[in-house]
């Protein structure tokens, strides 16, 4: 079940189950109009995780979004990636600078996309773990860990926050925001 949920770089997810620290939890059944105790990963809230029907196929779907856009980055594939981001798309890296102070970057998808069409196919690593998904209506959201490898080398993990939009050629980025762990 582990790797199913993720520990090995899958994106895969059981709409049932979430990983919680170093536990498979059961998620909380709920429609997104009552209070639910449990804490999910990150503090997050539990919404519309029934695990059936339309609610399912859109966890699914916006799982699938997330896999290929990290495909896409993995092997420099710039017209992939740019089929998956919203024309408007921010890219933003939250770290501390050398003297400690919070710093933000913040990049569009243009720059990801000619950056992509520079790089070499396999420069880039990045897995994803620990999903946790969201959405309502057309609104998506995923939490998860990441680990981003230059030329196999490590050089930033931390945590993404993903937002994506339903549109009628499928789920897009609008949003992603990470963290760099100190």
């Amino acid at each position: 079940q582990r790797e199913k949920m993720g520990e090995e770089g899958s994106t895969e997810i059981d709409p049932g189950q979430e990983v919680v620290g170093e536990e498979i939890k059961p998620r909380p059944h709920t429609t997104g109009d009552e209070e639910v105790e449990a804490a999910a990963p990150f503090g997050m809230p539990h919404t519309s995780v029934n695990g059936a029907g339309q609610e399912a196929e859109s966890v699914e779907a916006v799982v699938k979004t997330i896999k290929q856009l990290f495909l896409a980055f993995s092997t420099s594939d710039s017209q992939m990636f740019s089929g998956l981001v919203d024309p408007d798309a921010r890219f933003v890296r939250t770290a501390y600078d050398d003297d400690g102070s919070p710093d933000v970057t913040s990049y569009n998808k243009e720059y990801f996309v000619t950056t992509l069409k520079k790089t070499p196919k396999g420069m880039l690593q990045e897995k994803v773990t620990q999903p946790f998904v969201q959405t309502r209506d057309n609104l998506a959201h995923v939490w998860c860990r990441y680990s981003l490898a230059v030329n196999g080398e490590i050089k930033y993990t931390g945590v993404k926050s993903i937002q994506l939009r339903r549109t009628v050629q499928g789920w897009k980025v609008v949003n992603v925001v990470d963290t760099v762990d100190p």
